[in-house]
């Protein structure tokens, strides 16, 4: 009877005045681990019941005629009232932050490529309160691509978008070990690129990344206002080049046509990043990228099966499931 008016008490604490664990350990006088048993057992045994209610945000049969229709481990698709680009984005980047959280684990190994969403989703994680609970043994992250410099011409965020800057504030957060990728995203020539990946430290990194456990990239476009084409290591021929050229999509620095094919595209030999056929050998690959703009993108990703976990928005959904 003490036991049940305990587990009781510790119910109406979580569940109805929405109390964290520490802070009916400390109320009562009990370690976290009694508190988490205490609400284990009273699921167990009925005191709880979880009863789902399926709001009109939770799409779920999309999500499961997404995953059959391309193939994919895994789709979300994140509802917003609001339609602006960067509110989707902001949707999509809490929606990621919450798909690590769930799959992290001790000894794993996360490879990272650029962008503002993945910006975000750290943003995010570091405002996480279940990260003040958890604590993860080797655990790796690695940059997919290498960085450029901080250019004043760019808003501040563009800096932190980039792979080693998200990797250094990520490490922080999960206080996991961190590795850089020493290179610039672009360099002068192919001869200098053959040159540096066969640099240990640098080989060691790539070498690393190939063989993630998961790999997490943003999908851009080609499009005159898109990250690809504002780069600033690109110059004047390579832009011209990417514009002529039948590409629709950008996954980890290079491009992809409508069919889901890599486009060879000149410079690709300066790029600085894991290829994208080494990239396809990470076991989970999960693109995360929304908006109308980048639906041909996001379809050319999925045709040609680089990623198998897709987070995005209904409408981009809505684009995928209806096109042949």
């Amino acid at each position: 009877m003490r036991d049940d008016r305990f587990i009781y008490k510790v119910v109406e604490m979580y569940y109805r005045k929405g109390m964290s664990q520490l802070q009916i350990g400390k109320k009562l006088n009990v370690s976290r681990t009694t508190v988490f048993r205490a609400l284990e057992k009273a699921k167990k045994e009925g005191y709880v019941q979880v009863v789902i209610n399926r709001p009109q945000g939770l799409l779920i049969s999309k999500e499961e005629a997404l995953e059959k229709k391309f193939h994919l481990q895994e789709a979300i698709i994140v509802y917003k009232e609001e339609k602006d680009s960067l509110s989707i984005r902001e949707e999509i980047a809490y929606y990621l932050s919450d798909f690590l959280l769930r799959t992290l684990h001790n000894d794993m190994t996360i490879a990272l490529s650029r962008g503002k969403t993945l910006q975000q989703s750290v943003a995010f994680l570091e405002k996480d309160m279940r990260l003040k609970f958890q604590k993860y043994h080797n655990v790796k992250l690695l940059p997919l691509m290498g960085s450029t410099n901080y250019n004043p011409s760019n808003d501040y965020e563009y800096r932190f978008s980039y792979s080693n800057y998200l990797i250094e504030r990520l490490a922080t957060i999960l206080n996991c070990d961190g590795y850089q990728l020493l290179s610039p995203l672009m360099v002068s020539t192919p001869e200098v690129k053959q040159t540096l990946i066969r640099e240990k430290s640098i080989k060691e990194i790539l070498d690393m990344a190939e063989h993630a456990d998961l790999g997490i990239t943003g999908i851009g476009t080609i499009e005159p206002d898109s990250n690809a084409m504002g780069d600033p290591m690109l110059d004047q021929e390579m832009i011209h080049e990417l514009s002529t050229q039948k590409g629709v999509g950008e996954l980890v620095g290079q491009i992809i046509n409508e069919n889901g094919d890599i486009v060879q595209m000149t410079y690709h030999d300066q790029l600085m990043a894991l290829n994208l056929e080494a990239f396809r050998k990470i076991p989970v690959r999960v693109g995360a990228a929304g908006g109308l703009e980048k639906k041909e993108a996001i379809l050319s990703v999925l045709k040609g099966e680089w990623i198998n976990v897709l987070i995005t928005d209904e409408e981009v959904a809505n684009y995928l499931l209806e096109i042949e």
